[in-house]
């Protein structure tokens, strides 16, 4: 499982408060390993994010393998709509997965965007070294 120093954890903590401040919807950000371990979340409501991480997990994995089953490369994110809003699953890097959970009243191209640019600043911080794989 992916070991988040203080440091990059502090880091990677400001990338999801930055997207929560400037994203009217969103309700959770969640950075978890791709088996379902949650890491690191900001919540604006009460979530299990042990419960989500493992499940998004399972539903990125599967997006996954239908890309590769279809012949369509790999999986950029994976989108769940529900009546009361969204859950968004995209990969950070080969260990760790980055959900977003959102009302309706933010669009789904703010969601994917919002989230694609966390994604991306989450794996900067990585990519300094942060956080290791054991």
């Amino acid at each position: 499982a992916p070991l988040i120093d203080k440091e990059a954890q502090t880091e990677a903590k400001r990338c999801l408060e930055q997207v929560m401040s400037q994203s009217q919807g969103l309700h959770g950000a969640i950075v978890s390993s791709i088996d379902g371990n949650d890491l690191l979340a900001v919540l604006k409501r009460e979530m299990p994010t042990n419960r989500l991480s493992g499940m998004t997990s399972s539903l990125l994995a599967l997006g996954e393998t239908v890309a590769r089953e279809s012949g369509q490369q790999s999986c950029q994110f994976v989108i769940v709509e529900n009546s009361a809003g969204r859950v968004v699953c995209l990969r950070v890097n080969h260990t760790l997965m980055l959900t977003c959970i959102s009302s309706l009243d933010m669009s789904l191209g703010m969601l994917l965007s919002s989230g694609r640019q966390t994604a991306d600043n989450l794996g900067k911080v990585i990519e300094k070294g942060g956080i290791k794989t054991a």
